[in-house]
């Protein structure tokens, strides 16, 4: 097990038992980190168990402080020796950003120069780049440029696994500087040659009245503020979905009401110790994701705003909250202020008076077939988030999966006379649906319907105990809350939620089990039986596991397998309301 050290300000205590807990559920062993100064008897080979001190805290000018202060650094600092990993908690302090103390500056040196004088081979990490106007700015820069240092992704839970990078794309930098406005050197800039994808055949192509914007803007050379929260390998697939980025989107995405869901994950899991994605998919990604396809495969404003704004109304949590709400096996609850947020938004409602759009043409995407249908069917949603999920999160396919699948989308028409996405290949329709399966069981397995009750309870208890609101869930980011959660002060819930941050496993059972977390929380079944065009012109669009029998086989063992009644954690936690 690697051994982990985390540094940072000891002020910031409650922050440095979150990292704990989140790394040791990552399953390295954290062999100390920032902590009070009390009167306890000092062991200088044993780290303080976390939680509630029964001693008491000293402070500055207390008698023994200083000896105990004194001993704690000797701790700290024979254990910077010991670790693997250097983890730097500089979270943001009196407003500034990336904040690094004159103390974590030394550790952090000593670490830097054990690895270059003794041979040592600890890899260092940052929380964030510190801010430039930090005297030390300039030297940690340094380092990170030379690669000495690193700066850490939170949603990358195999920190040290030490994967080759992905191949990045060196790009000229952007003109434009102004959100929602594009200058002409964003317009129309080529997409470097070795990123652009294959051309995508298009068979049915619609034109509406509001096509006039014909300007467009390259997504991996943009340096637009309002797309500062994607990053590169996130241009890099949305831009397979539409390579000519429309310019008057981006008013819409600049929108306050849609930056927020930059801070809203798409699974709302990744906060215990059960998941270990290496990367993070958000709701405003996917919602772009979602325009793009709509928009490459119709150009009417109308639909794409609709595939846009669909999930404007997700709180932090996102489908955890839909368990709160008893519609764990719809999830669709928090669909519901769609359009209060929409018609509350002045940025939105202005851009939308000047394009000539009423609000209640694109409030609800379940007016296009092309933005959302039922299920099993194909449409832009549920298209982009097996792609965007089982790419950055489940690994079910690389970057060319996702280009091969989706250069064979074509719009056909299904059984009810309605627009369907659909495929041209019969063995590429078939491929998606099978390898999918495994991918869309992900949704509804133990470890994702205990995860998500798991946090509908805790959100719950937060909410009766009057410790959080459900207003909060749209004012604070999802790490913000589980800050709020390990800091709130209410025992039960903190040491809850610590335990889950521990836990590497759900079980199931077919009967409620005792003083351990037990739910029976079913959840949303979810798969895709797509279209597939027609040989020839006489016969009609048929679905995949009518034309395959190996599908339909799959399909069929699929929706049969029915969820076990009971799933939980072996830990106790009984929630109280």
């Amino acid at each position: 097990m690697k051994k982990l050290i985390i540094s940072g300000s000891s002020k910031l205590h409650q922050r440095a038992l979150y990292w704990m807990g989140y790394f040791e559920g990552c399953g390295f062993e954290v062999i100390d980190f920032p902590g009070l100064i009390t009167d306890a008897k000092d062991d200088l080979e044993v780290v303080p168990t976390p939680g509630e001190v029964n001693s008491k805290v000293l402070n500055p000018g207390d008698e023994g402080y200083e000896e105990h202060l004194a001993n704690t650094c000797r701790r700290f600092w024979k254990n910077l020796d010991r670790a693997d990993i250097f983890f730097m908690m500089n979270e943001d302090q009196n407003d500034t950003e990336g904040y690094i103390g004159a103390g974590m500056l030394t550790e952090l040196s000593h670490v830097l120069i054990n690895n270059f004088n003794h041979g040592e081979e600890t890899a260092i990490y940052l929380l964030k780049e510190p801010s430039e106007s930090q005297n030390c700015y300039s030297e940690v820069k340094f380092w990170l440029d030379q690669g000495w240092v690193k700066i850490y992704e939170p949603t990358a839970n195999k920190l040290l696994l030490e994967l080759p990078e992905k191949p990045t794309i060196k790009v000229a930098e952007d003109a434009s500087t102004v959100d929602g406005d594009t200058n002409e050197a964003d317009m129309n800039v080529k997409t470097p040659r070795a990123a652009m994808p294959k051309e995508i055949p298009i068979t049915k192509k619609r034109f509406s009245l509001f096509n006039s914007d014909h300007r467009t803007i390259n997504l991996l050379t943009s340096k637009k503020k309002c797309l500062k929260a994607l990053p590169l390998s996130v241009r890099q697939y949305l831009q397979i979905f539409c390579p000519d980025f429309p310019a008057w989107l981006l008013k819409y995405i600049a929108a306050p009401e849609m930056q927020r869901l930059a801070n809203v994950s798409m699974v709302g899991v990744d906060y215990g110790g059960i998941y270990n994605f290496q990367s993070t998919n958000t709701v405003l990604a996917h919602s772009i994701g979602v325009a793009e396809i709509i928009w490459h495969f119709t150009h009417d404003k109308k639909q794409t705003l609709a595939g846009l704004f669909h999930d404007i109304a997700s709180p932090a949590f996102k489908h955890a909250i839909d368990y709160l709400n008893g519609d764990s096996e719809t999830q669709e609850s928090i669909e519901e202020d769609t359009s209060k947020i929409i018609r509350s938004s002045r940025v939105i409602m202005r851009q939308l008076k000047k394009d000539g759009i009423l609000p209640s043409e694109v409030e609800d995407y379940k007016l296009y077939p092309i933005a959302d249908n039922d299920l099993p069917n194909l449409a832009a949603d549920r298209l982009e988030y097996t792609f965007s999920n089982g790419y950055f999160l489940y690994e079910t396919w690389g970057i060319s999966d996702v280009e091969k699948f989706y250069n064979d989308i074509t719009i056909l028409e299904n059984e009810g006379g309605l627009e369907e996405l659909g495929f041209q290949t019969l063995a590429l329709a078939a491929e998606f649906t099978e390898r999918n399966l495994p991918l869309s069981a992900n949704y509804h397995n133990e470890s994702a319907r205990a995860t998500l009750q798991f946090i509908a309870d805790i959100i719950e208890m937060m909410i009766d105990r009057d410790l959080l609101s459900r207003d909060d869930l749209y004012a604070m980011t999802e790490r913000e809350v589980v800050d709020w959660i390990l800091s709130c002060g209410d025992q039960s819930i903190t040491e809850a939620f610590r335990n889950f941050q521990r836990t590497t496993s759900a079980y199931t059972s077919a009967t409620l089990r005792k003083n351990v977390y037990c739910t029976d929380a079913h959840a949303k079944v979810r798969y895709i039986v797509p279209l597939v065009e027609a040989r020839n012109e006489s016969n009609p669009a048929q679905r995949v596991t009518d034309l395959n029998s190996q599908t339909d086989d799959l399909v069929a063992e699929y929706v049969r397998k029915k969820q076990p009644k009971y799933v939980g954690f072996e830990f106790d936690f009984r929630p109280k309301h």
